[in-house]
């Protein structure tokens, strides 16, 4: 598996993408620190462009069961001494949910994360060590009326990876390896979470993240939802190696992809006993 370097490294669409309007104000890089965002949800699914706004089934009024996920957060990057190029971030999940009423309530375990990064010159590795140390996710919402029907909302949710901060929503993430917050979560040794460097450079970094996640989408099917993503994540870069490339990624820029349609997500029901290598194993036609 492989991410983009460029990318402000590991903008994590950890479930799903979202964000909120006030936080969109593109990507700017301080020191080792990268924030990235994404179009905010206003308009709901598919915004207001025409032509991505998917059309509500009348007759769906339950989203209960097991679902395969599929998020894809669209994003601009600027490298140094480069021309801006588009990486597509993909999450791929198993989820649970129940709906009682309006409300529901879900669990969510990744099955896979990746880019789509063909014009990238410098690729991570994503180790199985860091895959396997992502939280399964809890989180709740609504499939309530709305514009154009039912609407399937997910509520911001906020996620940190290779750090424990008291307030999850505002704390500054740590740029010290030393600092007490930092978590070897991966648990390999190294602080935050470890990717590996491959291509042009080679090497290793070792990242803090946070990552604000929303949904807004409707169900088109019985057994489909689709919807608008968009995200605001932080990362910061606590230690590479070598030294080097703390300064090499400093100097690279993300932005918000202003396509709007760009930004997507899919859910499919499952039959019962899915799992994760069920998912996998179909992934290239289960969510077309």
């Amino acid at each position: 598996m492989r991410y983009n370097l460029f990318v402000g490294l590991l903008a994590l669409p950890l479930l799903g993408c979202g964000s909120d309007p006030a936080d969109d104000t593109g990507a700017t890089t301080t020191g080792a620190t990268t924030s990235t965002g994404s179009a905010g949800t206003g308009g709901g699914a598919g915004g207001e462009s025409p032509g991505c706004a998917p059309t509500a089934a009348p007759d769906v009024t339950d989203v209960s069961g097991t679902w395969a996920y599929r998020a894809i957060g669209s994003q601009l990057t600027q490298a140094q001494g480069l021309p801006p190029f588009q990486t597509r971030i993909v999450s791929v999940m198993l989820i649970t949910q129940q709906q009682r009423g309006d409300a529901i309530s879900l669990q969510g375990t990744y099955c896979d994360h990746y880019t789509e990064d063909p014009d990238a010159i410098v690729h991570a590795v994503i180790p199985d060590s860091f895959r396997g140390a992502l939280a399964p996710v809890t989180r709740e919402g609504t499939f309530a009326a709305g514009e154009g029907g039912l609407r399937y909302k997910l509520g911001p949710l906020h996620e940190v990876i290779g750090a424990a901060l008291d307030d999850p929503t505002q704390d500054e993430l740590p740029t010290d390896p030393a600092d007490a917050r930092v978590v070897d979560q991966d648990e390999d040794g190294h602080p935050g979470m470890t990717v590996q460097l491959q291509g042009l450079i080679d090497g290793s970094v070792y990242v803090a993240e946070r990552a604000r996640t929303e949904l807004d989408g409707v169900a088109v099917a019985t057994d489909r939802i689709e919807g608008r993503l968009g995200f605001v994540s932080e990362q910061s870069v606590l230690e590479t190696d070598p030294a080097s490339l703390k300064a090499t990624m400093a100097a690279s820029r993300t932005y918000p992809d202003p396509e709007e349609c760009n930004s997507t997500f899919v859910m499919v029901r499952t039959p019962d006993g899915a799992d994760c290598a069920w998912i996998k194993e179909r992934a290239d036609t289960l969510f077309q």
